[in-house]
């Protein structure tokens, strides 16, 4: 009897530590993946969401996938559209109105030069010929026609430099039109998000609430809605609480099982460990890390959102 309660001793004594299985909900994703947020468009910063994808259709590169209200810069690229017009409609009235000025100051310096050709000829005649009044009246007129003629090319040049002026102002004004309406048809274009890539359509939860994203619900600048994952590079990520991270390793195996099919277990291994913990809304207080997971075998019929069960052996 002592002999076989020392053979048991034995036993326990050489039997390592029992392992403790580690059971933890993950979620399939993709390493590559493409998060659509709202757009900074026009001078809102909140838009209601007018239009969805269906979530879990696959979206193909180009397709719209989130479609917000455009109402706001549709009306804003109409003002911008008239101004546009107003704008071309001054420079070229302008442009008109400016030429002809010049050409009027063309024409009263021409013939201000020729009248003062003209004077230059009768002041010219010697004193001996004429009057002495006469010859007195014909070098006064050559200095007025001299006066005159410097005046009107002044006036001339006055015209050249308002030409050049306001022509300079009006194509300023036109092309702070143009960028403000190109500006604006960017930002109508920008608020149709398209796919970057192929994958699955994938609604963001709303903060604070228990729901997803949803046509008609009013977001704000920066607010996240959607996410594609790619179809390839597939990983499990998973949330452990800060009581068993310590526990886990990098390369630490895993076996995983979809909750849509727990009949066919596959392997895993751990190939990350975040080390900044996060307090996650809903769960409680408590801090928890992100851990990532790399297939080690191949899986049929995988895709980014199907959530799995983790089994992981821990000492």
């Amino acid at each position: 009897m002592w002999r076989s309660y020392l053979w048991c001793a034995v036993l326990l004594a050489s039997a390592p530590l029992c392992a403790e299985s580690l059971l933890l909900t993950g979620q399939i994703a993709s390493i590559k993946a493409q998060k659509m947020s709202v757009p900074k468009a026009g001078d809102a910063w909140r838009y209601q969401v007018q239009w969805l994808m269906a979530e879990g259709d696959v979206a193909k590169v180009g397709q719209s996938v989130v479609i917000f209200d455009k109402s706001q810069v549709a009306n804003q690229i109409e003002q911008l559209q008239a101004a546009l017009l107003r704008v071309n409609a001054e420079e070229k009235s302008s442009a008109n109105q400016l030429q002809a000025a010049v050409l009027q100051a063309e024409f009263n310096e021409k013939q201000a030069r020729l009248n003062r050709e003209k004077a230059a000829l009768d002041a010219a005649i010697p004193v001996d010929f004429i009057a002495a009044k006469d010859y007195a009246d014909h070098q006064f007129a050559l200095l007025k026609a001299d006066a005159e003629l410097e005046k009107m090319q002044q006036a001339l040049d006055d015209a050249h430099q308002s030409l050049r002026g306001n022509l300079h102002k009006l194509a300023i004004d036109k092309r702070k039109a143009e960028v403000e309406l190109a500006k604006a048809l960017k930002d109508l274009d920008s608020l149709d998000l398209k796919a970057a890539l192929e994958g699955p359509v994938i609604y963001a939860q709303v903060t604070n609430q228990d729901r997803k994203v949803q046509v008609g619900d009013t977001v704000q600048i920066g607010q996240h809605v959607v996410t594609i994952p790619a179809m390839e590079d597939l990983q499990i990520t998973a949330f452990v609480n800060e009581v068993d991270i310590d526990k886990l390793a990098l390369g630490t195996s895993a076996e995983l099982r979809l909750d849509a099919d727990l009949t066919q277990p596959f392997q895993a291994k751990i190939s990350q460990i975040s080390r900044q913990g996060v307090v996650l809304p809903g769960w409680g207080q408590s801090v928890w890390f992100e851990v990532a997971l790399s297939i080690t075998e191949p899986v049929l019929k995988l895709q980014p959102g199907m959530s799995v069960q983790i089994q992981i052996e821990v000492s």
